[in-house]
């Protein structure tokens, strides 16, 4: 079977420390070839001895030349880069990535210029017409820029007349724009961050002042040491990563005894009390789900759209729970109405992946939504209609693309770990937070145009049958 591709877009920040090594190196060979290899130096010989002659089997040590920090990794950071990463399946139903193009954009960052970088490097690849879904975040210059690449990449999934009133002859274009969901997760954590900040400052603080000097550094590794405990260096957090805070925090709870007795002695005052720590503690425990989100919606060698309703239905839950702590309304309110602007409507590809899922199907879906109606007030019962109607749509299509290369599927062998844990679908089918309503046993095809077809009678015959009730987390979705 022909593999389709998703493609992700990175283009919204500088290429910095933040970047992977394999990045910064192919950005320092694309701002400065002739940096890329630099020439092999002289060895030198110990002090008090003559240059020996050119003889390499002679015991004098080479000593490696560094790169120049101040010219080569400056002039990097200095530039703007867009990173474009296929994801694909292989005729073996393995999932792949690929980063195909790192290009220096060293024009204005504006959708025109996205749209023509985005565009050379798939035209290079030959894959205009294999792009399934295209995933970047909500930026003005990426929505300008999927305005001119959506036509260009209909060729997979097609297009369709949708005329209004005004337009006659508009053309709705089938290829599935997402926004990036770590981008929205971002955004709802950011909005309460900032009400956190007040508590987490004197942390700050103290890993400012025990990374500032080195003669401290040593003296507290030697206090862990003399103490029984490993020592470790502790990192602050950073802006661009709403998690770094997280990872801050978990870091340094395992350590809060001996690293107050060090701080406030050291100091010259108490900066850390038990307070600090308590707050710690909940502040991590409330920031533990968006982690487990982010951590497990990041994989690369496994489906993640399957799991992506599972995570709002995990995170919509935990804000509304939260909520009733009168402490934590302040902070939760704005996260919530992120979350609303984001999710309310659903997109469609997460419920698509959910339903094929064979452990979820329509039933499942259906107490998704009737759990999320509960707990955002918003009603579902219309978008349930509408997700069964375009999953046949979709199917169909599917089927007169791929009849002839399906039936020629070779048998898949289980690579990776795919499943999502059972406590999850036991909020679903039943459990801890469960909806009291089970969803209907039978999602038969929803017109008769759309049933003629032998493809809608077998999307119709998997989706009456019944769940499977295997909730292992070795359970591999694409077998």
């Amino acid at each position: 079977m022909e593999p389709k591709t998703r493609l992700s877009l990175n283009s919204s920040g500088w290429l910095g420390a933040a970047a992977t090594k394999g990045q910064q190196q192919a950005a320092c060979l694309a701002a400065c070839p002739r940096q890329a290899k630099p020439r092999t130096p002289t060895p030198l010989p110990p002090p008090g001895r003559t240059r020996p002659p050119n003889n390499p089997t002679l015991p004098f040590r080479r000593h490696r030349r560094r790169p120049l920090p101040a010219s080569t990794f400056g002039l990097v950071m200095q530039r703007k880069t867009i990173s474009v990463v296929a994801h694909y399946m292989t005729t073996d139903w393995e999932l792949q990535k690929k980063v195909i193009g790192l290009r220096l954009i060293e024009v204005k960052h504006t959708g025109d210029n996205i749209t023509e970088k985005v565009a050379c490097v798939i035209e290079e690849f030959g894959l205009l017409d294999k792009v399934f879904s295209v995933t970047l975040d909500n930026a003005s210059s990426n929505a300008k820029a999927m305005e001119i690449l959506t036509p260009m990449f209909a060729g997979y999934l097609g297009s369709e007349l949708a005329p209004t009133p005004s337009d006659p002859n508009k053309v709705k274009y089938h290829l599935v724009h997402q926004c990036c969901a770590f981008y929205i997760i971002n955004l709802i954590v950011k909005s309460g961050l900032k009400r956190f900040k007040p508590y987490t400052e004197d942390f700050r603080t103290a890993i400012n002042f025990l990374n500032s000097s080195n003669q401290r550094i040593a003296l507290f590794k030697n206090f862990c040491i003399a103490k029984g405990v490993r020592p470790r260096k502790f990192d602050l957090d950073m802006d661009v990563r709403w998690n770094a805070i997280y990872l801050m925090l978990k870091h340094l709870l395992p350590y809060k005894d001996i690293f107050s007795v060090f701080i406030n002695s050291n100091y010259g005052s108490t900066l850390l009390t038990a307070s600090h720590w308590y707050i710690a503690d909940k502040i991590l425990e409330f920031l533990e789900v968006f982690s487990d989100s982010t951590v497990t919606l990041s994989g690369v060698y496994y489906p993640t759209s399957p799991l992506i309703l599972h995570h709002l239905l995990d995170i919509i839950t935990h804000l509304h729970e939260s909520s009733k702590d009168q402490n934590l309304f302040s902070i939760i309110y704005p996260m919530k109405l992120k979350y609303l602007k984001y999710w309310k409507d659903i997109p469609l590809l997460y419920s698509f992946a959910f339903i094929l899922d064979p452990r979820g199907k329509m039933r499942g879906l259906f107490n998704v939504l009737t759990i999320m109606q509960q707990k955002t007030g918003f009603d579902y019962s219309s978008y349930y209609g509408i997700v069964k109607i375009k999953n046949f749509k979709l199917f169909n299509k599917y089927e007169e693309k791929f009849s002839a290369a399906r039936s020629q599927r070779r048998a898949a062998h289980p690579t990776s770990i795919t499943g999502k844990r059972k406590h999850a679908w036991g909020r679903i089918f039943g459990g801890p937070g469960a909806s009291s309503v089970v969803g209907p046993s039978s999602a038969s095809a929803p017109s008769p145009s759309l049933s003629t077809s032998a493809a809608a009678c077998e999307l119709s015959a998997y989706l009456d049958s019944d769940n499977i009730t295997t909730y292992e987390d070795d359970f591999d979705l694409l077998l």
